[in-house]
């Protein structure tokens, strides 16, 4: 209930001060535009929590567009994480307690640059797909300083807070910060401001000076250690844009100004003591080229809400406004957001000004690039008006695009800087990056959305530096360096920078294999084979996913869908399908992921809004098995690998405490499992890999004392293995180690703890990582004894796992549990927690083609239908073995008939779908062939551009008994060709051993497939658009082993749609629809008797199936008789039926209570 009054009295101060911004940064424009869940977010003391369930719910009834709100909601949500309590609220005390444990840290690391147990595995280059282009997207870095006499030497800030130094002019860089911890650090970059300036001694390249947050720190041994020189206290709303700058005189490097929130301090002493010189948030400070005393700063007046010009004549100590000609504005929707400034070497007098915020309504962030040729004291705009409107020839310089209605990040992306040989030429960069060579008359974009060809590039412009003919660009994909202020491609400047900010990892089993989403640069993949250390950018945008099929050894990362990874960083990349996205987030414990079955690999386990769904084809289709309460969410899955039927999920509600769901029957039914009392709306489970009942549990945002507990039967008790070592810190991971001694990993915000059972508390594993260190996930590698750290900021580590396994513990996994044919080849792996150091396979087979193997991987037929037992001895290094069996079952095909309309399930029951695109035939529920029906199957070409690609769907069919006169394929399809630029095919291939070849008897493609003209406008076909097409199949009478695949070729063009497939007697609609026969009772009482009737007394054939459309049971009955329903012991619920006589079909569902 206080929850819903406090969201209530939120949302009645969005109503009533709509109008109004409650935040400096906000312009009231932007705020008055704003959706209900940013205004929540923009208010005082907004709740995590609520902002998180709205934000979802408006993308699902909104197209998800990047806006200032959605950019800042990253930001904002990262920033303040670590501080949240369990009902949602920023709670100082936990951000005290997050210092105390950093300090904690600090103080008990053991720490060399040379030892230690873990090392970081990069990226510390990415390339584009072919391996042969930089990808330009790696790391965002926020700022970079170089030094003026020795120029070799540079650093950079990046967004996790961390500080990189290169001695080779960017050619190679190395961490220089492990021991940094800044104020938000604790939790690495999900709660760290980062790293927003940095400036280098003139002449002691040792010497630099970096600003995160509200703290500036010092290091006087090239990074080796930092200390903190200046704290200006503002409050923690400030820390994502601060501080701005930070300038060394070079005649007296003893003298450091710092501009930011709190205005501008002065020190002459090297830090030792500060003074303020100027008050209010300040944006920028330069000195005038060749006259350090002569300065130049912008700040914000907030007697006027505009933006004001500073100068100083006396190094800093005094200033002075200078108005001639300057900015001014008194609409009501102005606005101050911030600003950058420029000089040049080539004009010493030259000062370019880059305002942005608001002169008026519509601006939308940008006002104008000012400009000063008399060393600031008057200026004019070269452009001759402030923001819009805005036109091709004067565009939005801060925007997505050129106009009023795209985005911008506001001061977080921007930068300026101006030719030291030219003073005309200037170059500014919001989103984008643009060029002016007339002295900000006019601008021509270098690199932004829709323009610019620059390969690779990036956008999101973060800060512009210039030392002589030396130009640096710093964004969120990494650092760019050019010699002529960007007028031909840069060159990215980035190895050695391994920053990367993983929002999802996952990880290979018997093949090296990463893959993770990260923040700003896509999804990076490393495979075995790949230089170490190297990665592949394939692109994605900022997905928070990362999954690899332990068996098919494919990724998944949901907004590319599925790919096989080459061997080598230059192979081509192959696509594959993942039909449905999981639920996902950036932040810990609020993903469900993909699970994948221990005994199966392509059954895939996924939660989806409040529904946990199950593929029985590595991820191509999914069908749903639970559903928790609405507007909950299905996260955390896991399946016991000692007892595949036990699984147990984690479910948080909109509100209220999480809990757990438990199976024992692949959820036919199921059990509630309570969670010691203290514990929010998240949690984090892991399983025991030899013991089904024993569960390991986190809270996350747990209070000290409250962070850990294990169950050893199935929950019904908890005992709790918290210590202290965990105060202070948000439990971010937990994983469990098969072969120990109950081993088990929790990562935190900060580091990486280890527990087992003879530990009775928490020990720190944390040789040689960065004292602090935000964990996204942790997947152990047993094949080489290792576990992998993704980090949020930091990149991937990897360490010998803290405890080795004393046994293996043996799995055997297999592509399919069950086969229709006795030639299918079952492919088997070993999913053993095994190091494959000197170990052994022993495998046996009954009734197979091959008795025995010695392969981890063989693959095998078996002889005969039935059951057919396999076993798997595995034996490790020192010579301890396990064993695992597992039951294989053949039967014959039973599908003697092909009779489809889609009216009960898809995919329909035994079919299965394949595809190299990231696509899938899907169920259309608004469409029927000749308008008869309102379901059928199809593919939207209309908005999948994967041309050449294609997706199957393939359905079995036992032809042994088929007549002559029933082995005519016929189905019927409609398609209107979009252009003979963007034509699509549909191809028809029939295989007669189990699918191991293939034969092609139908292809048509563009004008020949259509049943339509062309069209422009997405096709949705009428009831005259539907053709029928008819395939004799003759030739493969005789065959049980037959299968017949639907192939749609992607060209970019149509929706190509499909209905009523049949084999055999061709059944009008009309026939299949009539009411000649009938069946009753319905409802039906459970196991009660149900009857059908026909006006002919012939045999008739029963089938019942799930919702789902899993086949339950068939009978052969005649017209009249009963049907005894509690042979299949049905529950109440709802069930689909068939009827089929020689001549007709009736479907429906049966009603059962």
């Amino acid at each position: 209930m206080k929850k819903l009054v406090f969201l209530f009295v939120l949302l009645t101060a969005i109503v009533g001060y709509s109008q109004q911004s409650p935040n400096p940064n906000i312009s009231n424009q932007l705020y008055k535009d704003a959706p209900a869940w940013a205004k929540l977010m923009y208010g005082e003391n907004p709740n995590a929590n609520t902002i998180d369930h709205l934000y979802k719910k408006h993308y699902e009834t909104h197209e998800y567009i990047k806006s200032y709100h959605t950019q800042y909601y990253k930001r904002w949500r990262r920033a303040i994480d670590p501080f949240l309590n369990n009902e949602g609220f920023y709670d100082h005390n936990k951000k005290l307690e997050a210092i105390e444990a950093a300090r904690g840290l600090q103080n008990s690391q053991e720490y060399t640059l040379e030892s230690g147990n873990w090392s970081v595995m990069g990226p510390f280059e990415s390339y584009r797909e072919g391996g042969t282009v930089l990808s330009g997207a790696q790391t965002n870095v926020y700022s970079i300083g170089q030094c003026l006499t020795i120029p070799s030497v540079l650093y950079c800030g990046t967004e996790s807070g961390e500080v990189y130094k290169t001695t080779n002019g960017g050619d190679n860089w190395t961490n220089a910060s492990k021991t940094l911890v800044t104020r938000l650090a604790p939790q690495a970059v999900i709660a760290n401001a980062g790293v927003r300036a940095i400036s280098v001694h003139p002449t002691n390249p040792d010497i630099a000076y970096a600003g995160s947050g509200s703290e500036l720190f010092k290091t006087t041994n090239g990074g080796t250690s930092w200390s903190v020189v200046f704290d200006s206290n503002i409050p923690l709303f400030g820390y994502i844009d601060n501080p701005a700058e930070i300038f060394i005189n070079p005649n007296n490097p003893n003298i450091v100004m710092l501009a930011g929130k709190a205005g501008v301090h002065r020190t002459s002493d090297g830090g030792i003591s500060w003074s303020q010189v100027v008050v209010s948030e300040t944006y920028d400070l330069k000195a005038q080229p060749g006259n350090p005393n002569t300065l130049y700063a912008v700040r914000r007046d907030y007697a006027t809400n505009t933006h004001q010009f500073l100068k100083s004549t006396n190094g800093g100590i005094n200033w002075t406004p200078q108005t001639i000609g300057w900015y001014t504005s008194t609409d009501a929707n102005r606005s101050v957001v911030g600003a950058k400034l420029a000089v040049s070497d080539a004009d010493p007098n030259r000062v370019y000004a880059f305002l942005i915020g608001d002169s008026k309504a519509g601006d939308n962030g940008f006002i104008g690039v000012y400009r000063s040729d008399n060393a600031g004291i008057s200026w004019t705009n070269p452009r001759g008006y402030n923001g819009a409107p805005y036109t091709a020839a004067n565009p939005n310089l801060l925007n997505s695009d050129t106009s009023a209605t795209g985005f911008n990040q506001g001061f977080y992306n921007c930068a300026a800087m101006a030719s030291n040989s030219n003073a005309d030429q200037v170059l500014v960069g919001g989103i984008g990056m643009w060029r002016s060579s007339d002295g900000g008359q006019t601008f021509t974009c270098i690199y932004n959305y829709g323009c610019g060809n620059y390969n690779p590039m990036h956008v999101d412009m973060q800060e512009f530096k210039a030392l002589g003919n030396e130009y640096w660009a710093t964004t969120d994909g990494g650092i760019f360096k050019s010699n002529d202020l960007f007028a031909t491609q840069p060159e990215f400047k980035m190895n050695g920078v391994h920053g990367t900010d993983f929002w999802g990892f996952g990880s290979g089993w018997n093949r090296d294999l990463l893959v993770g989403g990260t923040f700003h640069n896509g999804v990076d993949v490393y495979a075995e084979g790949f230089p170490a250390g190297t990665f592949l950018d394939l692109g994605g945008g900022e997905p928070a996913s990362g999954y690899v099929n332990p068996g098919t050894e494919q990724i998944y990362s949901t907004n590319i869908g599925s790919r096989f990874i080459p061997t080598s960083i230059s192979g081509a990349v192959v696509n594959a399908s993942l039909g449905l996205a999981p639920n996902e987030s950036p932040w810990y414990a609020q993903s469900s992921e993909m699970e994948f079955h221990p005994s199966c690999y392509n059954y895939v386990y996924t939660g989806n809004s409040n529904q946990l769904f199950k593929s029985l084809d590595a991820g191509a289709s999914f069908e749903a098995v639970y559903s928790a309460p609405a507007n909950s969410e299905v996260l955390g899955i896991e399946i016991s690998r000692s007892n595949t039927n036990t699984m147990y999920i984690v479910v948080r509600p909109n509100s209220g405490n999480a809990y757990l769901v438990k199976t024992t029957d692949d959820w036919a039914t199921t059990s509630t499992i309570s969670l010691p009392s203290g514990n929010g709306t998240l949690a984090l489970i892991s399983l025991d890999s030899e013991n089904d009942q024993t569960i390991w549990l986190a809270y996350p945002r747990g209070s000290n004392g409250n962070k850990v507990y294990k169950s050893i039967n199935s929950g019904a008790t908890w005992t709790n293995e918290t210590s202290s070592e965990l105060n202070g810190q948000n439990i971010q991971v937990l994983t469990t180690i098969g072969g120990t001694n109950g081993g088990v990993y929790v990562a935190t915000g900060m580091s990486v703890y280890y527990k087992n059972n003879a530990m009775t508390s928490w020990t720190l594993d944390n040789a040689n990582l960065p004292t602090t260190v935000g964990a996204n996930d942790l997947r152990p590698f047993y094949r080489d004894g290792k576990i992998r750290l993704a980090s949020y900021g930091k990149g991937v580590w990897e360490s010998q796992l803290f405890e080795a396994p004393s046994r293996p513990v043996a799995k055997i996994m297999v592509d399919k549990l069950s086969a229709n044919c006795a030639g299918d080849i079952f492919y088997f792996d070993d999913y053993s927690m095994l190091n494959h150091t000197n170990a052994t396979w022993a495998w046996t087979f009954e009734n197979a083609n091959i008795a025995t193997s010695s392969l981890r991987n063989p693959q095998v037929t078996f002889n005969s239908t039935g059951n057919h037992l396999v076993t798997l001895t595995v034996t490790n290094d020192a010579g301890v073995s396990d064993s695992d069996a597992m039951t294989i079952f053949v039967e014959s095909l039973s599908n003697t008939n092909l009779e489809e309309d889609f009216e009960v399930a898809f995919v329909p029951d035994g079919w299965r779908q394949e595809a190299t695109g990231n696509y899938t035939w899907s169920y259309e529920n608004t469409v029927g062939g000749f308008g008869q029906s309102t379901n059928s199957m199809f593919v939207n070409n209309y908005v999948i551009s994967q041309q050449g690609t294609y997706c199957d769907i393939i359905a079995p069919l036992n032809m042994a008994n088929t007549n002559m006169s029933d082995a005519t394929l016929v189905f019927d399809v409609a398609y209107a060709e979009y252009s003979a630029a963007y034509s699509d095919g549909l191809e028809v291939y029939v295989s007669s051993d189990c699918g191991m070849t293939w034969t092609s008897v139908y292809s048509k493609f563009g004008d020949t497939l259509a049943t339509a003209p062309d069209t422009t406008a997405l096709f949705v076909p009428t009831a005259a658009q539907w053709r029928q097409e008819a395939i004799d199949l003759t030739s493969y009478i005789g065959n049980e082993n037959v299968q017949i695949k639907f192939r749609n070729i992607n060209g970019y063009g149509q929706p190509l749609y499909i209905d009523n497939i049949n084999l055999g007697s061709v059944l009008s609609v009309s026939e299949v629809t009539t009411d000649v026969i009938s069946f009753f009772p319905n409802p039906v009482k459970s196991n009660e008797a149900v009857f059908v009737k026909s006006t002919k007394n012939e045999d008739l054939k029963f089938s019942l199936y799930t919702i789902q459309g899993k086949l339950i049971g068939t009978i052969f009955t005649q017209t009249n008789k009963s049907i005894p329903t509690q042979q299949w012991d049905l529950s109440a619920g709802v069930y689909l039926y068939n009827i089929r006589s020689n001549d007709k079909i009736k479907k429906g569902k049966l009603i059962v209570y």
